[in-house]
């Protein structure tokens, strides 16, 4: 009899433990995917808003604001592999001169631990990201 209970108490910790390592999984592949996804929408909407009629004529990049803040929120909903959970964005900061972005991204997660649990938490995971072009000369 005390075989059994040793053995149920071990099946419970063991299932206890698979529960915890996939919701770990699970944040860990959301928080990766956050991470990602805002640095490649930053990076791309800053390359897609730069003036190339200033970069020619002043030899200074400069970046339109309007088409870079609509293109990091359409890159950012584009690349996003990860489908579960609450995704939002904020942008921070948009500077045409020096060219900078600045944004702060971050999605709420339900995972399998938390959806047993009414009491647990949902998980948070943040990304910041910052682009800034700058010269490395002041002279031209």
């Amino acid at each position: 009899m005390a075989k059994m209970g040793y053995t149920a108490f071990f099946i419970l910790i063991f299932i206890i433990f698979i529960f915890f390592a996939a919701s770990y999984e699970y944040v860990s592949m959301s928080d990766s995917d956050n991470t990602t996804t805002s640095t490649a929408a930053n990076r791309n909407a800053i390359t897609q808003s730069i003036n190339w009629g200033n970069a020619r004529v002043n030899e200074e990049i400069t970046i339109n604001e309007d088409v870079a803040k609509e293109a990091v929120l359409r890159q950012y909903a584009r690349d996003s592999n990860f489908a579960d959970g609450d995704r939002y964005i904020n942008i921070h900061n948009i500077s045409g001169t020096p060219p900078m972005i600045a944004v702060d991204a971050y999605t709420v997660v339900k995972t399998p631990y938390s959806n047993l649990y009414s009491d647990v938490p949902d998980n948070i995971t943040r990304s910041r990201d910052v682009v800034i072009y700058e010269a490395k000369d002041e002279e031209k």
